[in-house]
């Protein structure tokens, strides 16, 4: 069935697979899941694979207990119009979008209404076309996350409110599979290639980011780094005693998606803990080090099963800048540096209204005005073009791809808007269960280049966000070998603007400064 919807003011034509219906189960495992098909209707994975879900998709999906299922007429009924099923959380229709990518629509969507509006007359506005508010957005006037109680969903809703001058956008609001930017490959300073590359291995002596002359000035102290990823592993050796007091989780349930400050019952995930290290595992002796080892770490943890809305991330990517936007949260110190590794490999990524103000309001207001530098993994995979995926090529993002040991790109999207490539091929960090171990991906690159660029920050506490950028594009290494040619703006569409230079990046922030940083302490450099 064809459907349609607007999105940053943009019609949207979209297909919704005819008689299949996802629904989110109170479940205790497999057998609790498949007890719930058959209450609900008989199993639709057939006709999900037909539609070109993929298999890791699925296991995202059926990890945050949501199960697709051509419905029985009760089912069909309660989701037509929007009554609770027994049993179950939630309840919405499937929908392919054009770029292939699966999302589950129900009745929430979000609104931006005219900033003309005071907050009251924007909520009288809201009630008065059929909408009940669910949360009020703090980093934007007028943004509120609503349900729909009077359209047939949030893409009906998007379309009759779309002609409403009172309103700047309605988008739906989409469940969708949101993975971990990771290829695994098939413990420990020495084998951190990344920061010391002697040339074992088969690899190419200093084709790594040049940290150690870096260390010799700074290790990262008084510089707050935000890392938003699926969860990590607080306890680990190489974190815990590095860990921010504003780090917090989003968590799902009935009443919808909650903040929640501190790390007491924050989800695990190997991902974000190796991402956290690369970005400043501890000076203390055992296991590996970070980039920045000094740093403060505002762990942020949001879509820990993978699955969830657009509208999380920007609540993320906004409380990382300012947490005061989330309720209850006074005003605390944002970050200096954002850095998230979340993303579909080798798709297409549209960019809703609620993203895009997220991170223009960080970018715009973090750092008390100096602007949020943010620092994103570009997708995995070889040819693929950077510009389907919006989220890393929006002009405020910093798109990160990944580099090998012999210094050249590796297997990573390519285009006019990767700007910095940075070790992530065999790199080695921190895992959850408190151990140490290799892995892949354009995941673990970007907080390389986040880690570094916090030292050419803490070298100069004064840069801004566009002047630290510029730093970052200026220091790096023009890499690749014969037949790789820069442009006449230094830029290369596989290699951005080179590879990340963490020690020529201080000196150039030094010399913005005008002034040299302070030396390091005796015994601080290495281990």
């Amino acid at each position: 069935m064809s459907r349609q919807y607007y999105q940053r003011g943009n019609l949207v034509e979209a297909e919704e697979l005819d008689d299949v219906v996802a629904v989110k189960v109170e479940t205790d495992g497999a057998r609790a899941a498949v007890d719930a098909e058959a209450e609900l209707g008989t199993s639709a994975r057939g006709a999900m694979r037909d539609a070109g879900i993929d298999d890791e998709t699925a296991a995202a999906f059926a990890r945050a207990h949501w199960v697709f299922v051509r419905p029985n007429r009760q089912t069909r009924a309660a989701v037509d119009v929007g009554e609770e099923i027994s049993g179950a959380e939630a309840a919405g229709k499937v929908i392919r979008r054009p770029s292939g990518r699966i999302g589950i629509a129900t009745d929430a969507l979000n609104v931006q209404l005219q900033p003309s509006l005071s907050e009251e007359e924007a909520e009288r506005e809201i009630e008065a076309v059929g909408l009940a508010v669910v949360n009020k957005l703090g980093f934007a006037t007028n943004l509120y996350e609503v349900r729909a109680r009077a359209a047939e969903d949030a893409l009906a809703a998007s379309v009759e409110l779309h002609d409403n001058d009172r309103f700047i956008f309605a988008e739906p609001s989409f469940i969708e599979h949101v993975p971990t930017r990771l290829q695994p490959s098939d413990p420990e300073y020495p084998k951190q290639w990344q920061w010391n590359n002697t040339g074992t291995n088969g690899g190419k002596p200093r084709a790594d980011v040049h940290i150690e002359k870096a260390w010799d000035h700074t290790l990262g102290d008084g510089i707050r780094v935000a890392v938003i990823d699926n969860g990590f592993d607080v306890q680990h050796q190489d974190l815990a005693s590095g860990l921010d007091p504003s780090s917090g989780f989003y968590s799902s349930g009935v009443v919808g998606v909650t903040f929640t400050q501190g790390t007491a019952g924050m989800p695990d995930e190997d991902h974000g803990t190796f991402c956290a290290g690369m970005v400043g595992a501890r000076h203390n002796g055992s296991g590996g080090v970070g980039a920045a080892p000094e740093c403060e770490l505002m762990l942020v943890a949001c879509l820990g099963d993978q699955v969830g809305t657009q509208t999380t991330l920007a609540r993320a990517a906004a409380y990382a800048a300012e947490p005061s936007t989330e309720p209850g949260i006074g005003a605390q110190q944002g970050a200096d540096i954002l850095v998230s590794s979340l993303g579909p490999n080798g798709a297409e990524w549209d960019l809703t209204s609620t993203l895009k103000l997220a991170l223009e309001f960080a970018a715009a207001n973090g750092r008390q005005g100096k602007g949020l530098p943010i620092f994103w993994a570009a997708s995995n995979g070889r040819n693929v073009d950077i510009m389907l995926d919006e989220v890393v090529s929006h002009p405020d993002v910093i798109a990160v791809v990944r580099s090998n040991n012999k210094d050249r790109e590796d297997n990573a999207a390519r285009g006019p808007e990767v700007e910095l490539i940075a070790p992530g091929v065999d790199v080695f960090s921190t895992t959850s269960g408190d151990g140490f171990g290799p892995s892949t991906g354009t995941s673990f690159a970007a907080p390389c280049a986040a880690g570094c660029a916090a030292l050419a920050l803490a070298a100069n506490p004064d840069l801004t966000r566009d002047q630290l950028r510029e730093i970052m594009h200026q220091s790096a290494d023009k890499i690749g070998g014969p037949g790789v040619v820069y442009d006449g703006n230094g830029h290369n569409d596989d290699y951005g603007f080179g590879r990340v230079n963490a020690a020529q990046a201080i000196a150039l922030a030094q010399l913005v400064a005008g002034r040299t940083a302070p030396a390091a302490r005796a015994g601080q450099r290495t281990r």
